[in-house]
């Protein structure tokens, strides 16, 4: 005897005895195949497992099926989208010239950077030998160099008993020159 809930049960047709209707013929799960091949070529996805179970066990045939999701609001979606792609496929390539273009530039600079470095490293070196040469522009020896070797390093101001420190005019000095040269 049935109890409970399997007293209620209707088990005049084939789908309460895990069958199917002879209305579209098959197994349900031998629909699966068909109904997912019609999704993807209509609106480019699988099927949901609400709408695969909907269509699996729904008497409609493929033909149906593709009509009514050939009809729906996401098929007019996808083609509005598909519309859409040529414009977005140049901004794409737009975008990845633009980023190719930013790459190099990078690279330029970053090139550009380091014969900046360069160049100060030289310049610093230059500046080096030039404050040496500076500060002793003839390549004379210094005062200690001049000590050592027994130069007289001591300035005529310096010295005691020498001539008197008047200044001497420019006709002074044209005349000691004068002597030196012609005598």
């Amino acid at each position: 005897m049935l109890q409970g809930e399997d007293f209620f049960k209707d088990t005049s047709d084939d789908f309460s005895k895990g069958g199917s209707s002879s209305s579209f013929g098959g197994i349900p799960t031998e629909r699966v195949p068909m109904i997912e091949k019609v999704f993807l070529e209509v609106l480019g996805r699988k099927p949901s497992s609400r709408e695969l179970a909907y269509y699996k066990y729904g008497v409609m045939k493929e033909d149906g099926i593709r009509t009514k999701l050939l009809k729906s609001e996401e098929h007019k979606k996808v083609v509005d989208s598909a519309s859409k792609l040529p414009s977005v496929e140049n901004e794409l390539k737009s975008v990845r010239l633009s980023e190719i273009k930013l790459q190099r530039k990078i690279e330029d600079i970053n090139l550009e950077m380091i014969q900046s470095q360069k160049l100060l490293d030289e310049k610093n070196l230059l500046i080096k030998e030039l404050r040496e040469s500076v500060s002793n522009p003839y390549d004379l020896p210094s005062e200690v160099e001049k000590f050592e070797e027994g130069f007289d390093v001591y300035t005529p101001k310096e010295r005691v008993g020498t001539t008197s420190l008047k200044k001497r005019t420019f006709k002074d000095v044209l005349i000691e020159i004068i002597d030196i040269i012609f005598k």
